[in-house]
């Protein structure tokens, strides 16, 4: 199964991708003004969360006449909307769940859901962004946007990148080292030890 979560961006964002890949084995859950979105965009929700501070009452009541299921949460919580959603979704044992939004004007809560990549199989997607985090291991990336960065969520150990703009031999990559911010292409990642955030960006 793969679950896809709508939050909601401080931009606007396109929901043509998602609405391709919908089928029985998707499970689509709401976030806030991005349980509106895919409503109106005519994606079928059945799960909502969240506080409705970010929605309109008319935006509110649309989403609980059209969703199958709404659950409702004090503005003053210890989690995010999206981190709820996060963990909703991964209650269902999924292979994969993609986060679409979630960047936005608001760093403070881009960083937020850049963290919650590490709870499990994640990718965040906007109109100019997608981002995810790679184990140790082997990778072949296509990547379809205008550039393409890596940085160290925790130490990396013996880094390749092959294919790329700019390859790299066997490096270790340390949390506060910027070293491969805008490559461009497509290619292999292939590294021993630590956690590697991917993000794949357009301008």
């Amino acid at each position: 199964m793969i679950v896809h979560i709508y939050t909601g961006p401080t931009d606007s964002y396109t929901l043509t991708e998602a609405l391709v890949k919908q089928s029985q084995e998707v499970y689509n859950i709401g976030c806030d003004k991005g349980a509106y979105y895919a409503l109106s965009s005519g994606i079928s929700l059945q799960l909502v969360i969240g506080d409705f501070d970010s929605t309109s009452d008319e935006e509110t009541l649309y989403i609980k006449k059209h969703a199958e299921k709404v659950k409702t949460f004090k503005a003053r919580k210890d989690f995010t909307d999206t981190y709820l959603a996060v963990l909703e979704a991964l209650k269902l044992d999924p292979e994969e769940i993609v986060i679409y939004g979630g960047s936005g004007n608001r760093f403070d809560h881009t960083y937020a859901n850049l963290l919650l990549l590490k709870l499990g199989p994640i990718v965040m997607v906007s109109d100019d962004s997608k981002m995810y985090m790679l184990n140790p291991g082997s990778y072949t990336i296509d990547n379809s946007h205008d550039f393409i960065s890596f940085f160290a969520l925790e130490d990396v150990s013996g880094l390749c990148l092959n294919g790329f703009s700019y390859d790299l031999e066997t490096y270790d990559l340390k949390i506060d080292d910027p070293l491969c911010v805008s490559n461009q292409g497509s290619g292999d990642v292939i590294f021993e030890k630590g956690l590697l955030l991917v993000v794949e960006a357009s301008e």
